[in-house]
This record gives C-alpha cells, sequence and structure tokens, in this order.
C-alpha cells in the first residue's frame, strides 16, 4: 500500500463509526482514546505531508526558535488566567463565551477541511474564480489578507451546522467531532520547520505538563470546568457508578506530538526524493523510507497506552506528554543516530528547502514558457513561409 489520500476518508469514517457506535454500543474509554489519538495524529500527519508530494503553491510558514521558547509560558498564562476565571468568575457566563468562540471555530475548521477536499474537483472550481472580500491582516489572528469566495461561504455554512448543533445541544459526541476537526486541522497546518524546534517545543513542554499537573490543581480544574472542545471526552459506561464520568484527553496532548510525527514523515519523504531525483512516486507504508514516521509513531501509540495504564493503576490524572514526548522524541533521535543520519536530521530546515524548490519551479517554468514562446514564433515563422510559398506559386502560375 503506498501512503496517501486514499487512507484518509476510511480512517474519518472510522472515527465517525466509533463516535456515534459508542452512544448505543459501550466501548471501553481506553480503547477509544487510542484509536481516536492515533488516528487523528495519523490524518494529520498524511495532511501536512502535502507540501512535499505536490507541487508547491506557496511558501509555507513555519515555527520559529523564538516561538519555540515561548510557547509554554504563552500556554502558562492562558492556563493559569483560565483558573483565575473559573475562581473567581461565575462559570456558567464563561462557558457561554467559551461555546460562541468554538462554535465559529468549529465551523471555521469544518469548513476548511471540506473545502481543502472538494476544491480541486471540477464541479466546484467555478466557485473559487470569483473573490467577494478580504479579510485583512489581523495579529495574532491571520498573517497574511485572507481571500474568500463562494465555496469558502458554502463550506463554512456546512461546518456552521454542526458548530449550531453543538452550541445548542453541546454534548460529548458533538464536542469530539469539532475535537476532530480542531485536531487534524491543527496537526495539518501547525508547522515545526525543524527538528531542533520540535526538540526545544517538546522538551519544554514535558515540564510544563508535569508541573501544572502533578504541582498544581491548575491543569484538572480547567479540564473540568471548561465545557468547550479543548479536549475530547469518552463516557465511562462499563463502570454503572460513575456513569456520567469522561475519560478525557486535552488536544494539546493529540497536536503537540501530532506535528513533531507530522515532522518525521515530512522528513522521510524529503529524504526519499533527495535520492529519487526529487521525484515524487510514493512510498510503501511498511517501507524503510519511512522509519523516522513509523518508529515515531509507533512511540505516540506506546506514550498514550503508558498514560492510561499508569492512569488507572494509580487512578490520578497524568500528563500525557510526560509519556509522549520521550515516547516521540527518543525513537527518532536514535533512529538517526544508529542510521548515520543525524546532522541531516539536524539541519533540516522546511522553509529553506521549500523556497529553493519554488525557485527550481519557478525556473522551470520560465523554460517552459521560454520554449513555448520559440514554438510559437517558429510556428508563425513557418505559417509566412507557407504563405510566402504559395504567394510565389500563384504568381509563377498567372506568368504561365
Amino acid at each position: 500500500m503506498i501512503i496517501g489520500d486514499k487512507f484518509i476518508l476510511p480512517c474519518y469514517i472510522i472515527l465517525l463509526f466509533l463516535t456515534f457506535v459508542d452512544i448505543i454500543i459501550p466501548i471501553h474509554p481506553a480503547c477509544m482514546t487510542v484509536i481516536f489519538t492515533s488516528i487523528l495524529v495519523f490524518i494529520g500527519s498524511l495532511l501536512s505531508s502535502k507540501i512535499f508530494t505536490e507541487t508547491p503553491k506557496e511558501e509555507i510558514q513555519s515555527m520559529k526558535q523564538k516561538d519555540a521558547l515561548l510557547f509554554p509560558v504563552y500556554g502558562s498564562i492562558v492556563l493559569f488566567g483560565l483558573f483565575v476565571l473559573i475562581n473567581y468568575f461565575n462559570k456558567d457566563y464563561i462557558n457561554i463565551l467559551f461555546r460562541f468562540y468554538f462554535t465559529f471555530l468549529g465551523a471555521c475548521s469544518i469548513g476548511s477541511l471540506i473545502n481543502e477536499k472538494i476544491c480541486d474537483r471540477n464541479e466546484f472550481k467555478k466557485y473559487t474564480n470569483e473573490v467577494l472580500f478580504t479579510i485583512p491582516e489581523i495579529y495574532f489572528i491571520n498573517e497574511k489578507k485572507i481571500e474568500v469566495n463562494k465555496l469558502d461561504i458554502f463550506t463554512f455554512c456546512l461546518g456552521m451546522i454542526v458548530g449550531l448543533l453543538y452550541f445548542f445541544f453541546e454534548n460529548w459526541y458533538l464536542n469530539n467531532i469539532l475535537g476532530i476537526a480542531f485536531c487534524v486541522f491543527g496537526i495539518e497546518n501547525l508547522s515545526l520547520g525543524k527538528y531542533q524546534n520540535g526538540l526545544i517545543l517538546l522538551g519544554l513542554l514535558f515540564f510544563y505538563d508535569i508541573f501544572w499537573v502533578f504541582f498544581t490543581p491548575v491543569m484538572v480544574t480547567v479540564a473540568k470546568n471548561i465545557k468547550g472542545p479543548i479536549k475530547l471526552m469518552f463516557p465511562k459506561k462499563l463502570n454503572p457508578i460513575v456513569d456520567k464520568d469522561y475519560n478525557m484527553i486535552g488536544l494539546g496532548d493529540i497536536v503537540i506530538p501530532g506535528v513533531y510525527v507530522a515532522l518525521m514523515l515530512r522528513i522521510d519523504i524529503y529524504l526519499y526524493k533527495k535520492v529519487n531525483n526529487n521525484v515524487w512516486t510514493g512510498i510503501k507504508f511498511f517501507s524503510r523510507h519511512l522509519k523516522y514516521f513509523l518508529v515515531t509513531f509507533l512511540g505516540y501509540i506506546i506514550g498514550i497506552i503508558s498514560t492510561l495504564i499508569v492512569m488507572y493503576v494509580f487512578n490520578h490524572a497524568q500528563p500525557a506528554l510526560l509519556y509522549l514526548v520521550p515516547g516521540t522524541l527518543i525513537p527518532s533521535t536514535l533512529t538517526a543516530v544508529f542510521s548515520g543520519e543525524f546532522k541531516q536530521l539536524w539541519d533540516y530546515d522546511e522553509e529553506k528547502i521549500q523556497k529553493e524548490e519554488m525557485e527550481k519551479l519557478s525556473k522551470d517554468n520560465k523554460k517552459d514558457d521560454k520554449k513555448k514562446s520559440e514554438e510559437n514564433d517558429n510556428e508563425k515563422k513557418r505559417v509566412i513561409e507557407d504563405d510566402d510559398d504559395d504567394e510565389k506559386e500563384r504568381i509563377k502560375e498567372k506568368k504561365d
């Protein structure tokens, strides 16, 4: 099997099927957690790989080293801010605000995922030609202007249907549907850019998670009191005593390690193209060319399982990154060391690589344009020469 888009739709179907089956037939929440987190990381990784498997359309925006260093600081400020709000203000009003926010954000995320799947289909392309309006740059939200077309409006409305269902009915499975969209969108679009950035980000968040879960009540309090799709929820239906209780895993425990797993897949693809004259023909799923992705993805799954085992044994909430960070960083790093590719891994820079690819593509396009122009000129000359020959022939015939 060649790794690619054909895996994505079946994965979505499995997630939705399990979500609605779990409403009727209880599935152990630990099993649901492992399946959902693994599939979401897998889907997001596949979608993120398009920057190397498809012709680049625009330069990617990757995380800077400064962003990686400050991420835990910003995360701590937001987390503690929510904790203060919960303790000093009416949390019902806070949750109403969050429901508005996540309804809109969910509509955008779901709409974007649908748009991505249908925008290249012939029947929908005509709706992408006309720009209806432009959203200007907004600090901290979008770094560049966004042109909105008819297809964007249509897919946003489809996403808004799910968002409004969540807003009015607010239950765990609608929460999870929005959570699925947020996770996939986040892993697909958040690019670490460098192995170094991943090392810094995951390393710092390792200590961030330990501190806020083990040494303070902040993380657990926020997770239990904020009603919004900031976590996946799986009801503990197998235990009749705690029928309304849930197993929860924060979206950050999926997205943050997920973007690192996605980075490893892109590195595999880059190295494959490098030894194949920059030609992408696809990689078989269980191939040595996917070594970084496979060991890191397997490490992520082992990390999730380890988190759940420790949580059940000690009956205490666990900082998932305590297990996920070593589970992803160690296998990928050791694989690079033992295969003699650590320097390539360390020096890997997506912005630089894609810039070079776009420059090469631009040169190739110029060559093609020049070639076409020369062919057109030659064709015109040939037509003119043929016309001259015909005119000479007519003159000759008249003389005769």
